[in-house]
């Protein structure tokens, strides 16, 4: 089955060669120039992924990318913008995209980064179906429901994790007291894949350990080992889903 892909540009020059692009290479592409024409689209039909060009006059694209995350079911979304100096790549990242690719961009790269995202998404929707069936987590009180994506904290109340956030801790608490590489947290398979996943992972590790520090204690649990990657501090105890 094809991907379903949304580009959304003011320039009708640049969408129609995009579209025309990736269309050549086995995706289904609709197109919208503006965010209305993007609702539209979006309330007849669902996409795997929205490729958004930020540059966009009269409307806040980083605002189009948050609203977009808070669909059900959320499409991945790759930013494209003029603008790519880290702090905007962060905000863009922090409000949920999946990537950020700098104009001009190359569309082979583009397409690369796309097959990438989506290679990601549907890895993590199989490991959201594995664990279903899998082991949960306690820890200094704290305990992981692995089935479910909830996190609790000492006094039993709920920590709101996203996927993203969700998923770097899974892979720690699954190997405590033990130094965990960063390529295992996102594996990456490209150059460009290596650059997206070390911002992505510096986003999510951020915003996980401030959710984490809420709680007394909770600071402590992930300590950055550099140039190694990241250590789970406390002792784990597995319990089996069975």
């Amino acid at each position: 089955m094809r991907s379903r892909i949304l580009l959304v540009d003011s320039n009708p020059e640049v969408l129609a060669g995009l579209a025309d692009f990736l269309a050549r290479h086995d995706l289904e592409v609709l197109q919208a120039s503006s965010a209305r024409e993007m609702e539209q689209v979006l309330g007849k039909t669902e996409v795997d992924a929205v490729i958004l060009d930020l540059m966009r006059p009269g409307e806040n694209g980083l605002a189009i990318c948050g609203k977009l995350r808070e669909r059900t079911p959320a499409p991945a979304v790759i930013v494209v913008s003029a603008v790519a100096d880290e702090a905007d790549i962060v905000v863009g990242l922090e409000l949920g995209a999946d990537d950020y690719v700098a104009k001009p961009c190359r569309p082979r790269e583009l397409l690369a980064r796309l097959r990438a995202v989506l290679r990601r998404r549907g890895e993590a929707a199989r490991l959201v179906r594995d664990l279903a069936l899998s082991d949960s987590y306690r820890f200094e009180g704290w305990r992981l429901n692995a089935a479910t994506h909830q996190l609790f904290d000492p006094r039993d109340k709920p920590v709101d994790l996203s996927p993203a956030e969700f998923n770097l801790l899974r892979v720690l608490v699954a190997k405590p007291l033990e130094v965990v590489p960063r390529r295992e947290l996102i594996p990456g398979r490209s150059p460009a894949e290596d650059q997206a996943r070390d911002f992505q992972i510096n986003v999510a590790m951020s915003r996980l350990r401030r959710k984490l520090a809420r709680a007394e204690g909770g600071a402590r649990l992930i300590r950055t080992v550099r140039h190694s990657g990241y250590l789970f501090t406390v002792p784990v105890e597995r319990v089996s889903a069975s």
